[in-house]
């Protein structure tokens, strides 16, 4: 089971997606992004699921309303001292701009900046939808570079192949695997992820090859190649949000 629904608290509707596996033991409730994410036993009923989210309602509408307010923090405008992350590390935004009519985006890895050289005159609005889109091509190319990389590397060590790999712009979603079509998808901002944690992350989606739940024996599988993995996955969920603009 794997519904995607709201929930609704006070005055806020917040997006929840429940998932239920027959060797669960007990309710998990987190943030995934800003989507609720529970973890529950098949045979839990809905109804005592819902008295145990009326339970902790507080809590949760007070962490959405706080990823919320991260949230809005992290959309850019694309202007000189904004900060993006890239491979783990905080650049520096560098906006500059040029009589030519065309936009332009360099990654200085020595400065650690990311010079954005835009058209002279250009209205703001027109400016940031120019930027996103470039910057997604640009993360998107330089991931799927990464990945052509690194995938062959821990398909070989994992055992497990693959078919068909597609990296898709997502920001809820690290990745996903079809275990069936061996074919695995990965976010296109795994490039702002430090090293460490993308390999985590394609061991993860390659696991699931052989476990499509997300049981105890998938967890072993995965800590046999990535013996860290539950600090990884804690560092994920905290800063999670670097990924956003």
């Amino acid at each position: 089971m794997n519904d995607a629904k709201f929930l609704k608290i006070k005055d806020i509707e917040i997006p929840i997606s429940i998932k239920s596996y027959k060797n669960s033991k007990s309710i998990k409730i987190y943030f995934k992004g800003n989507i609720l994410t529970i973890t529950k036993p098949t045979r839990l009923s809905m109804k005592k699921l819902l008295q145990t989210l009326k339970q902790n309602e507080d809590d949760i509408y007070n962490k959405y309303k706080k990823i919320e307010s991260s949230e809005i923090s992290t959309i850019k405008q694309w202007k000189t001292g904004e900060k993006l992350y890239y491979k783990g590390e905080e650049f520096t935004i560098i906006r500059k701009t040029t009589p030519k009519k065309q936009i332009k985006i360099d990654i200085q890895l020595e400065s650690k900046q990311i010079e954005i050289i835009v058209p002279e005159n250009m209205e703001q609005e027109i400016i940031k939808i120019n930027v996103d889109k470039t910057i997604k091509r640009l993360l998107k190319r330089n991931t799927e570079i990464m990945i052509k990389s690194r995938l062959p590397y821990w398909s070989k060590i994992t055992g497990f192949e693959y078919n068909q790999v597609k990296v898709m712009d997502a920001t809820t979603r690290y990745g996903s695997c079809m275990p069936t079509k061996k074919n695995l998808y990965f976010s296109s901002r795994l490039v702002m992820l430090p090293d460490n944690i993308i390999d985590a992350i394609i061991v993860h989606e390659l696991c699931h090859m052989k476990y499509k739940n997300h049981n105890k024996e998938f967890y072993d599988l995965v800590a046999k190649y990535i013996p860290n993995y539950k600090e990884i996955d804690k560092w994920l969920k905290k800063n999670g949000k670097i990924i956003m603009f």
